[in-house]
């Protein structure tokens, strides 16, 4: 009993690093596209039954998605706080 709980807590402690992990990269990956200039703003699609917030470049063409979600609301919101970072952004000028 003992050591099923204790594997248990192994598996959630990993689950939760990999989750960390995952976001840390797709936060990196937006931080990345919000510097290059090229982006524009972030959209919400879906994607094999996930709901996605992808990067629209100036061009009008999609990033790959940055981040999936199961839930439309939390898309939505992932994509309304881009779109709220990258009005903010710093100009090129004010460096």
């Amino acid at each position: 009993m003992a050591r099923e709980r204790s594997l248990t807590q192994k598996f959630k402690g990993l689950a939760m690093m990999t989750k960390l992990a995952e976001t840390q990269l797709w936060q990196q990956n937006l931080a990345s596209l919000i510097r290059s200039g090229l982006f524009t703003r972030a959209e919400t699609g879906e994607l094999h039954g996930l709901f996605t917030v992808v990067g629209i470049y100036g061009d009008e063409t999609c990033s790959a998605p940055l981040a999936k979600y199961a839930d439309a609301r939390r898309a939505s919101d992932a994509a309304n706080l881009v779109n709220q970072l990258a009005k903010s952004r710093p100009s090129v000028e004010s460096n």
